[in-house]
């Protein structure tokens, strides 16, 4: 059965969501006047209850692509208020989210002026350096200094990406992270440790999880791996546990169904007391709501289908 979602003390007026999707529409990390029409755009429809904006990188390191978001910087406030203005002012019963991110290994030299950052190497690896204690340290502090400014520019909450193949899904994942220390043994201690970061300089301020939670190949991340991390972020605090895949990306090979990790979140919902959300090929109303009676999630995020038709659902 469907339930009320309060989300900073409101009900979130749908169970409908517009999951991040980048735009690559800044060619230096700057909100531009292109992106806040798109968002204005986007905000007009009335049937999503939260709209989570896409990936903004961390540090200029974890820059995913060259025209990527970034809240890197206090100097990029002010275009972040600008454009949370500009959605409020449209859409004042809906919340907005940032999705915050840093790509680890998954960047590359040209992007960022220096080598990827992994969290463990193999020995052939030539092109990446191998995460330092400095590096713990100082992405730790750059998560909560851009979540710090999230809060600042007006946002309702952030959302800490630890999905999709990013530095801190790689860390969750046994594919990547084949460390022999405390961080190999507890693949989930970093990113805890990050989100902790994160609680503690932003406070009473709702901090949602996007969890890489199942990988589809051999040696990845168990659907049991994936329920006792997202209920370990719960435990930390989290407000929304935003269930997906890992490593092996959004997409699900083989799975054509709408929801296709309804498995995951599900198992996830079963246990949880948090709102637990669910996205993926998912393109029309009734295909939504079947998942919500279903108890596959208490959230939907639709994503192409809206990129497609900002006027989904109307």
């Amino acid at each position: 059965m469907q339930r009320d979602i309060k989300m900073n003390g409101r009900l979130l007026s749908s169970p409908y969501v517009m999951p991040p999707m980048a735009t690559e529409g800044t060619a230096t990390g700057e909100i531009t006047d292109g992106m806040i029409a798109y968002y204005e755009k986007m905000v007009k429809n009335p049937n999503f209850g939260l709209f989570i904006l896409e990936h903004a990188f961390v540090e200029e390191r974890g820059k995913a692509s060259p025209k990527q978001l970034s809240l890197a910087k206090d100097s990029h406030v002010e275009g972040h208020k600008k454009l949370v203005k500009a959605m409020k002012s449209i859409n004042p019963d809906a919340q907005y989210f940032l999705q915050l991110n840093h790509a680890g290994v998954k960047t590359r030299r040209e992007y960022t002026g220096a080598d990827p950052i992994a969290v463990a190497k193999r020995p052939w690896d030539k092109t990446s350096s191998l995460m330092t204690a400095e590096d713990f340290t100082r992405i730790e502090e750059a998560f909560a200094a851009a979540a710090v400014r999230a809060k600042e520019a007006g946002y309702d909450g952030v959302e800490l990406h630890v999905a999709h193949g990013y530095l801190l899904n790689q860390f969750l994942s046994p594919l990547t992270n084949f460390r022999e220390d405390e961080y190999g043994k507890d693949r989930v201690k970093y990113p805890l440790e990050v989100f902790g970061a994160i609680k503690k300089a932003v406070g009473d301020y709702p901090v949602a999880v996007r969890i890489g939670g199942i990988e589809t190949i051999v040696g990845g991340t168990t659907i049991e791996e994936g329920v006792d991390a997202a209920l370990r972020f719960e435990e930390a605090g989290a407000c929304l546990l935003d269930m997906t895949g890992g490593m092996t990306g959004y997409v699900r090979k083989g799975v054509e169904e709408p929801g296709w990790f309804g498995d995951l979140s599900a198992a996830v919902k079963e246990k949880a007391s948090v709102p637990v959300m669910l996205t993926g090929g998912v393109k029309t109303k009734e295909e939504a709501d079947k998942l919500l009676e279903e108890n596959k999630a208490d959230l939907i995020g639709i994503g192409r289908a809206f990129l497609q038709n900002p006027h989904w659902g109307e």
